[in-house]
């Protein structure tokens, strides 16, 4: 008898042991946090969720609370557990405490919350930790074990004929990107300034319709602009798309975020491949795939760059660089699929990573050795002592040869660099030496220096149209600003940069004075600014007085611009001034004075509390 209920007690416990379920490593549409689900359990009375803290060996981190939400429905965390592991052994097993820090540590942090059970029709639930911009999330967490389906039809090889990568003749036009996004969470322009690099302006035009992202921007040749999303290798450096686009053609990239996320993750059931997350388009389509595959190549924090040994000064040490980038080049070249022109590219690719290393050496060998607890300033020493332009190498480059290097750089930082080792001539180097003429041209018109008609007369009739135009928007806004807002722009007091903004308030006796130290290129800056404006106009029969101080960094025309915009006293402070001004390290910076020229507050930043601060305490000054 004793068998048989043994018997029976070991099927019960078969039978419920079978109604409930474990994932491994579920497939999930996105996460915007550090904290990955790694496993799910569904038993009769609770959903149990393992997370792994992908952040916890690198920094500092918190939990504010947690939560799931499955069909309209919300799940509480009902416990908490936070383990720490040194490979498969448990080091602490403890309650987990939302709103703590804890601390960065060596070790695995692995999370366990659990939560009612879910709905045994449930399909997906998304794990929420709270409610701000900025808390953890990981969404469509899936329950049968299965990835989600691609969205992108089957990548085709391009067909190599043999071709050659052809040279490119410069042309002034916009470059256009279209990007459309399947299920991706966030996707947004992230890469180098597109500020034209001869009036300084920035012309770009975005537009977001529904899943399509459509950027524009006039350009003089080719251009990398960076997209941030999901990635599409997960040894890349960054998490975004660079690309390379020009002048008067259309680039299109489709994005299957599900793939880019299950590439990521490497969920339980099944692998995707980095062709499933990505379709591009145009004429540069196939030079982009080499780009895509290749990011390292856009970056100084690669594997590739060689440390620094006993001995070792500048041209030692490049060379060692030149043979790493070079074994680097030979791999890529021998990657099966790659047509002729795709080869060349990315012999282009190589050859401006290497210069963009050697260029930029120092905050690559930093990066490279930023572990090695060494002290890189006295090691850099012997580096920047024998540093030198002059390269056994520049004649090995396929770059400067012909149009073709436009798709690689058009850096007219790297004339020195021709100059030094007699690349002093042809197309190339003469069309970046007119480009670079121009852009001298055009930082005068930013200074809003108007120039005579015999300036232009040898600039290359490439960039002459843009440079008159610039030229004829200067000479309005110099004699608008003339005759509409001379009076809003004050000289800088003749003192020490300590006692500027003090000196600066005393000449407004009996007033009160709200200081806004701004630039033309802070966002933050400029929407404080824009937040204030109702602020002012309540306060404009008071006594109060707005002074706004920028630095040389605010090119001059762009500056004169927002003065004609922005009422108030306006200060154009020489850089090496405002370097003296105390406590200034970040912008924007707020002070205000009372009307006995005491401060009596400051901030740094802006949000709508500080405009509900500086209302109060200019109301508190103004009793």
């Amino acid at each position: 008898m004793k068998k048989y209920l043994l018997l029976f007690a070991l099927l019960l416990t078969v039978i419920a042991q079978a109604k409930d379920k474990m994932i491994d490593r579920p497939a999930f549409k996105s996460s915007s946090s550090d904290l990955v689900p790694v496993k799910v359990e569904l038993t009769k009375k609770a959903t149990i969720v393992h997370f792994f803290a992908r952040c916890a060996h690198w920094r500092t981190w918190t939990m504010t609370g947690a939560r799931l939400e499955c069909n309209g429905q919300t799940y509480a965390c009902q416990n908490s557990r936070i383990l720490t592991h040194d490979g498969k052994t448990i080091l602490t097993d403890e309650p987990l405490e939302f709103g703590k820090d804890y601390e960065q540590n060596a070790q695995q942090d692995s999370i366990i919350l659990s939560f009612d059970p879910l709905p045994k029709q449930a399909k997906t639930f998304d794990y929420i930790e709270g409610d701000g911009y900025n808390s953890w999330k990981a969404l469509g967490i899936r329950l049968d074990g299965e990835l989600y389906p691609l969205v992108l039809p089957p990548y085709l090889e391009p067909t190599d004929d043999g071709q050659p990568l052809q040279p490119l003749v410069p042309s002034y036009g916009k470059i256009t990107t279209k990007v459309t996004k399947h299920e991706v969470g966030e996707l947004a322009y992230f890469g180098e300034p597109a500020n034209d690099p001869i009036t300084g302006e920035f012309k770009s035009e975005s537009q977001f319709d529904d899943s399509l992202f459509t950027f524009c921007h006039p350009a003089y040749l080719p251009r990398k602009i960076a997209w941030v999303g999901p990635r599409i290798d997960p040894s890349a450096i960054a998490s975004q798309f660079v690309l390379l686009n020009i002048p008067g053609e259309t680039l299109t990239l489709e994005i299957d975020g599900n793939a880019c996320t299950a590439l990521q993750f490497g969920f339980g059931n099944g692998r995707v491949d980095r062709h499933d997350c990505y379709r591009l388009g145009g004429t540069l389509a196939d030079l982009n795939q080499v780009a895509l595959e290749n990011q390292m190549l856009f970056y100084s924090q690669i594997e590739e760059v060689p440390e620094l040994v006993d001995g070792d000064n500048f041209p030692t040490w490049c060379e060692r660089l030149w043979q790493s980038i070079d074994t680097l080049r030979q791999g890529i070249m021998k990657r099966p699929g790659y047509t002729r022109r795709q080869r060349d590219y990315a012999n282009l690719m190589a050859d401006a990573c290497y210069l963009g290393i050697r260029h930029d050496y120092e905050r690559a060998l930093r990066y490279k050795m930023r572990s090695s607890g060494l002290n890189m300033d006295s090691l850099l020493t012997r580096l920047k002592a024998t540093f030198t332009l002059e390269d056994p190498h520049a004649r090995d480059l396929q770059l400067f040869r012909d149009g073709r290097t436009y798709y690689a750089t058009t850096s007219t930082g790297l004339l020195p660099y021709l100059r030094a080792n007699g690349l002093d001539s042809g197309e190339v180097y003469e069309f970046l030496s007119a480009f670079d003429e121009a852009i001298a041209l055009g930082q005068k018109m930013k200074n809003a220096e108007v120039q005579s008609d015999s300036a232009f007369a040898g600039i290359h009739p490439y960039f002459q149209p843009v440079l008159r135009a610039f030229n004829d928007s200067t000479r309005v806004l110099v004699e608008r600003l003339k005759r509409e807002a001379a009076d809003r722009i004050m000289p800088t007091p003749d003192v020490a940069g300590d006692q500027l903004i003090q000196t600066i308030a005393n000449q407004y006796p009996g007033k009160a004075v709200f200081f806004d130290l701004w630039a033309t290129w802070c966002g933050p800056c400029k929407s404080g600014i824009a937040a204030m404006e109702p602020l002012k106009e309540q306060q404009r029969d008071k006594d109060v007085v707005f002074v706004y101080l920028t630095n040389e960094s605010s090119p001059l025309n762009e500056w004169n611009d927002y003065v004609l915009k922005i009422p108030g006293q306006h200060y154009r402070i020489p850089s090496s001034l405002w370097e003296q001004i105390p406590n200034v390290s970040a912008i924007p910076q707020y002070y205000l004075y009372d009307r006995q020229g005491k401060q009596v507050w400051q901030q740094t930043g802006f949000d709508n509390s500080v405009l509900k601060a500086i209302e109060s305490e200019i109301e508190n000054i103004l009793k």
